[in-house]
């Protein structure tokens, strides 16, 4: 007796002090390893900040660009501001109009400092701007004369990307003016016979609006933010140095040129103070965002941390000491007993014969072994297997769910998972039954319970309350889900051992009721009677579903025939998902040798197998993504050709509207369409009714010839597809609200 005491006493101490020596070792080894890596951590952190501020930064900039390289091409194909752009001599009016335009799209967005939309046959700037300039302006007096060179020189510069640049602006009053940094995109169209251009509009956003940007990253460390290029230009002033100055003399630049593609950063001097440069990749401009640090600031928080990481440690430390202390005691009792449990276990040599048993009867159930009943009973005898086989038995697999995401979550310690499953699984059937539990490998566990008497009653009630209990124990103590089938109670064991492959593929049924499900394998056996024929009809209705690009129809068919397939046996299902994976693959092909659209996604056909999948959702999921892809795919087909067809009906206005046949029926005709679809999908796009489009375009072509033609209004009606000079003097009369004679009368005068 004093010997157990001692030997009890000195396993609570050697608890206790593994206690103490893993919590003491854990915190000096991860202390020592962030006290001697905090430089480069806190560099680190640092670092990963300032990238993502100046990703932020640079993805509001690209922003800007996109808005701005839209605003320009919308500007360029504005109806009101191409007047200027292709009109030798616009009429005042249309001058006025177009110029007020132009201040609206300026107004519109707060970071354009200005507009030009340059005439090349006039050499005319219009330009809306909030200085002295804005206005009519010539070559030769337009402020910005680096805009001039630009133009002469177009073919150097690539439109609707950013030319950084300065100029000094001649405004009266302001006598004396430091350069200005500005960031212009050019949108240019045609080149003439000269190769000189015919027109450009140009968009201006001031360099103060890009040095707001880097102001607002957040800042708690006084760095300095700056944008160069790939050579080490200067693209934004740093305080010191204006736009396009050259940094590339400068040893820290040289350092980021060096690394062309990628992010970083290094401790460098930086005006003559070390300090962190972080930098980004190259965005799509070609610009790199830079920020510098001064080291002492880093410094500064990197000695704060070490000195709250030595306190906390220790803080731990102590705290893990009274931890120790009350765990230890707590184990203590359970690890006793058992120690005793395992001297038992090591004098009776039970642990060999434990292994001995779980090879038995998993040989006798996969059929490798077998033996006379009476054999049988010796050996399961010889194990220490109380189980009668002469009494009522059934049959159970417990099959673990979701069994590939728990074995990559526990690995090795997922037998003795498997292990806690038996044990509960016998636990719970203890009260009605003997049992055996028998590991089968992979995700699935027999359990073979025979009745206490001979003279059991089947109770399904009570036996289905078993089986939810054993479920719910599982997942209260486990975390683990399990699906259970059921073979046919039996009159004694022997004839539960060949079940096994029977409930092997009943179990298979999971697939559509889902895991945590109950299978009973006589009902999924009376499947194998049923003929199963392949509802070829659907399959029709499938692939016209996804040759039109309906994946809703689609994913509703293919589930009405996979669903159908639920109550046959497994190979059934395994042909049905093979059959419909070759009928989905061979749509995709079909698209893709017509070229009407590419779809990189295929239905992997191993997936017929259904190996590698648990339940239908899987599968679903798999073919329900590429469904809604080729929809995609399709929309975006008929939406390009919607935009092509706008234009060709533009086109025809415009090529026919002196022909007072014209109209939305004769457009039908020559489209070789249906009216209302037509006028339907034109008004869906542009807002506008065709029959309107028709009208505004010989309005404003008779407006045209009036002020700038000698022609008589009857020869105007007619050259611009009136039906008659009445009826255009009505129609005139009403868009206008003057006649057609005072127009021209009206705006000659005022134009002479």
């Amino acid at each position: 007796m004093m010997h157990r005491t001692k030997d009890n006493k000195k396993v609570y101490r050697n608890i206790w002090m593994s206690i103490i020596l893993s919590i003491v070792i854990t915190l000096l080894v991860s202390s020592t390893i962030l006290y001697v890596n905090f430089d480069h951590i806190a560099l680190k952190q640092v670092y990963e900040s300032d990238s993502n501020s100046l990703m932020q930064t640079s993805q509001e900039i690209l922003s800007v660009t996109e808005t701005a390289t839209s605003l320009s091409f919308q500007i360029y194909r504005d109806f009101v501001i191409s007047k200027l752009l292709f009109y030798d001599k616009p009429d005042i009016y249309d001058v006025t109009s177009a110029m007020s335009q132009l201040n609206n799209y300026r107004f519109a967005m707060p970071f354009i400092d200005s507009i030009y939309v340059y005439n090349g046959n006039s050499e005319l700037f219009y330009v809306s701007s909030n200085n002295s300039q804005s206005g009519i302006q010539t070559k030769s007096t337009l402020a910005d004369q680096s805009m001039v060179d630009i133009l002469d020189h177009f073919q150097d510069y690539t439109p609707f990307m950013p030319v950084p640049r300065t100029f000094v602006p001649t405004d009266s009053n302001q006598p004396a003016v430091t350069k200005v940094g500005i960031y212009s995109y050019l949108c240019y169209d045609a080149i003439n016979i000269n190769k000189t251009l015919n027109s450009a509009v140009i968009v201006n956003i001031s360099e103060s609006f890009i040095n707001k940007s880097l102001k607002n990253i957040p800042n708690k460390r006084s760095s300095s933010e700056m944008i160069i290029n790939k050579d080490g230009v200067l693209l934004s002033t740093d305080g010191n140095n204006p736009v396009l100055s050259d940094y590339s003399d400068k040893s820290y630049i040289q350092k980021i040129i060096a690394n062309a593609s990628n992010p970083g950063y290094f401790v460098d001097t930086v005006k003559d103070v070390k300090s962190l440069v972080s930098y980004t990749a190259p965005d799509s401009l070609g610009w790199r965002y830079v920020r510098t640090t001064p080291y002492s600031i880093i410094t500064q928080e990197i000695k704060s941390m070490r000195m709250k990481t030595i306190y906390i440690g220790l803080s731990i430390l102590l705290v893990g000491l009274l931890a120790s202390f009350l765990t230890s005691r707590k184990l203590f009792d359970p690890i006793d007993k058992v120690i005793r449990n395992l001297k038992t276990l090591e004098i009776e040599k039970r642990d060999h014969l434990q292994i001995l048993r779980q090879d038995f009867l998993r040989n006798l159930f996969a059929g490798r072994e077998s033996y006379h009943p009476d054999a049988l009973q010796k050996k399961l005898r010889y194990f220490g297997s109380k189980i009668d086989i002469q009494h009522p038995s059934i049959l159970l697999m417990v099959k673990i769910d979701r069994f590939a995401e728990h074995i990559a979550q526990f690995q090795d310690q997922f037998k003795l998972l498997r292990y806690a499953v038996m044990n509960i699984g016998t636990e719970v059937s203890s009260s009605a039954f003997q049992s055996e539990a028998i590991d089968m490998g992979d995700d699935h566990i027999l359990l073979l319970l025979t009745a206490h008497d001979a003279g059991y009653e089947w109770n399904e009630d009570d036996f289905n309350e078993m089986l939810h209990k054993m479920q719910t124990s599982i997942a209260t103590y486990l975390k683990l889900s399990v699906s259970i089938t059921i073979g046919p109670l039996q009159a004694h064991a022997e004839p539960c051992i060949p079940l096994y492959k029977q409930l092997l593929e009943a179990s298979h049924h999971r697939l559509f009721r889902g895991h945590g499900c109950i299978i009973w394998s006589d009902e999924i056996m009376s499947y194998r009677s049923k003929e199963y024929k392949f509802p070829t009809q659907k399959e029709k209705q499938l692939i016209d579903s996804l040759m039109t690009g309906d994946s809703a129809e689609a994913e509703a068919i293919y589930a009405d025939i996979v669903q159908e397939t639920a109550e046959y046996p497994y190979s059934v299902i395994q042909l049905a998902i093979s059959h419909l994976t070759l009928t989905v693959n061979n749509v995709l092909n079909t698209f893709n040798k017509n070229n009407a659209i590419t779809v990189q996604l295929y239905l992997d056909t191993t997936i017929a197998s259904l190996s590698q999948v648990e339940t239908i959702d899987e599968i679903n999921a798999q073919f329900y993504q590429l469904f809604n892809q080729l929809h995609q795919k399709l929309d975006e087909k008929r939406s390009m050709k919607h935009v092509e067809l706008i234009k060709r009906m533009n086109d025809i206005i415009e090529r026919e509207y002196a022909n007072q046949n014209l109209s939305l029926n004769s457009i039908a005709d020559e489209l070789d369409m249906s009216p209302i679809y037509i006028s339907r999908l034109y008004k869906q796009h542009t807002l506008i009714a065709l029959t309107d489009v028709i009208h505004d375009v010989r309005m404003n072509k008779s407006k045209e010839l009036l002020l700038h033609s000698s022609l008589s209004v009857a020869e105007i009606a007619e050259k611009t597809g009136f039906t008659s000079d009445s009826y255009f003097y009505r129609k005139f009369k009403k868009h206008n609200g003057i006649t057609p004679n005072d127009f021209r009368r009206q705006y000659s005068q005022n134009s002479g």
